[in-house]
Formats: C-alpha cells, sequence, structure tokens
C-alpha cells in the first residue's frame, strides 16, 4: 500500500503538519511520497531527508523565521530569505531532491506563465525558497531564468503529483479561515486576502484525497506566529487523535 501525503502552505501554521503525521505515524502510517506548497515543501523536505517530526520541531525552534529574514533593497519585496538559505544548509547539506530518502514534490507559482510548477529533482532549498516567497512579502526567486514564487498562490493542496502513482492519499490542510472581529490593518488586509484567494485552490482539491485533515483551532494563529509553534504542534496532534478515535475507518486505508 502506497500512501502519499499532500501538505499545505500556511506560514507557521504549517507546524501543524509536525503534530498531524505524528498522530498518523503512531497508528501505523508510513508514506512513501511527499508533495507541499510553501510551509508543506519545508516540512516535507525535512521529512523526506529522513528528520522526525520532535526533530523537525527542534529545528524550527532553533531557526526562528525573524532571525533568518533580512531587508529587501528592491522594488519586489520587503524581505529577503537568504539567510533561510543558510539555515537549510545546515540541516540540508546535500541541497538535492536525489538525497531525500523519500521522493518530494514542491509547488510553486511562475510569474511570468501564470501556472503551476513541480519540481522534484535538482537543486532543493532554492527551490523551496520559491515555494515560500509570499508576494510582496519577499523577493521572487530566479530559477533557469524564470521567477517563481509562492506555491500555494495558485496550488496550496498539490495533489497532482501523487495521482495514480499512490494507492491512498492524505492531505493536509493548515491554512482556515475563521471569522474576525479585529481591527483591519494594513497587516491584517494582507494576509486576510491572500488566504481568502489561495483556499479556494484548496477546495477544488481536497475531494481527491482519501483523507483530508483541517485541523480546527488554526485560524486563531498568524503567518509569522513564531513564538507558537509548540501549541500549533499540539492542535495538529491533538486533532488528528481525536478523529481517529471519532472514526476508526481512518484505520481501514492501511489494509
Amino acid at each position: 500500500m502506497k500512501i502519499g501525503l499532500t501538505l499545505s502552505g500556511g506560514g507557521v501554521r504549517g507546524v501543524a503538519h509536525l503534530g498531524v503525521i505524528k498522530a498518523l505515524e503512531e497508528h501505523g502510517f508510513t508514506f512513501s511520497r511527499v508533495s507541499g506548497a510553501s510551509a508543506g515543501s519545508i516540512i516535507g523536505a525535512f521529512y523526506c531527508y529522513g528528520y522526525s517530526t520532535d526533530e523537525i520541531l527542534e529545528i524550527i525552534e532553533k531557526t526562528s523565521l525573524y532571525k533568518m529574514v533580512r531587508p529587501a533593497i528592491s522594488w519586489r519585496g520587503l524581505l529577503k530569505l537568504d539567510k533561510a538559505i543558510d539555515g537549510f544548509k545546515t540541516y540540508l547539506p546535500e541541497d538535492t531532491f536525489e538525497s531525500l530518502k523519500k521522493p518530494l514534490h514542491i509547488a510553486v507559482t511562475n510569474i511570468s506563465k501564470a501556472e503551476t510548477r513541480f519540481f522534484y529533482e535538482g537543486e532543493l532549498i532554492k527551490v523551496i525558497q520559491a515555494s515560500s516567497s509570499i508576494p510582496v512579502v519577499f523577493d521572487p526567486v530566479e530559477i533557469d531564468g524564470q521567477y517563481y514564487i509562492d506555491g500555494g498562490i495558485l496550488n496550496n493542496l498539490p495533489v497532482e503529483p501523487l495521482l495514480g502513482i499512490c494507492d491512498k492519499i492524505v492531505g493536509v490542510h493548515c491554512n482556515p479561515i475563521g471569522e474576525t472581529s479585529a481591527s483591519i490593518n494594513m497587516k491584517m488586509l494582507m494576509e486576510r486576502s491572500l488566504h481568502l484567494a489561495i483556499n479556494q485552490n484548496v477546495a477544488a482539491r481536497k475531494h481527491r484525497c482519501h483523507l483530508y485533515i483541517e485541523p480546527e483551532g488554526l485560524e486563531q494563529f498568524g503567518v509569522f506566529d513564531v513564538k507558537k509553534v509548540r501549541e500549533i504542534y499540539q492542535i495538529g496532534y491533538d486533532y488528528t487523535k481525536k478523529l481517529i478515535k471519532k472514526d476508526s475507518s481512518i484505520l481501514e486505508m492501511l489494509k
């Protein structure tokens, strides 16, 4: 039984993926192939390299995003991810898709062609950087003369690379939209508008998953809420454990 795993973007909310994966693994799930966009590409890369969920959580806590970004002196974005690249190289030293222990597909958005591209071979970290480059906030990333941004813009649940290869597919979405009563400022307006647009492409793909998990309670966290990673992780873990306890048929996927 080949089970594929597709992981959405969602900024720091992506840490919830780790809790979901750990809970699934405790019930016998193993994944033969992974796809991801944005935050999902980061979690997917570390996971496919061979790190455990606990190890990945420790890495994320040690390498705070606020410490790895710096102002971008350009018209394209406010921040650069150059320091983040150095951080990734510490934990992904080979920097190739081929060095991963499990196949990984990363979704990125080609600005010029207005289409999604799936990377699965060659240089790894630059592709992760591209898939995580939130428009306006981060600079676009140039790869082979083309400019790429956040993969979640057009495809925040990249199930396509798993279709026809995996027998079953588990999709995890960590970017839900809840109602807000807070005053709207520029930061919130940008973040919420992005979430609204991205969630539409998730809705069009989640029916392709045999198991779709969207942990409840993530709405309260922002994209850069890095001080709450443990809490976000626990939400993903607790929600998945309760989901399996409530619906034992989920374990039938393993047969």
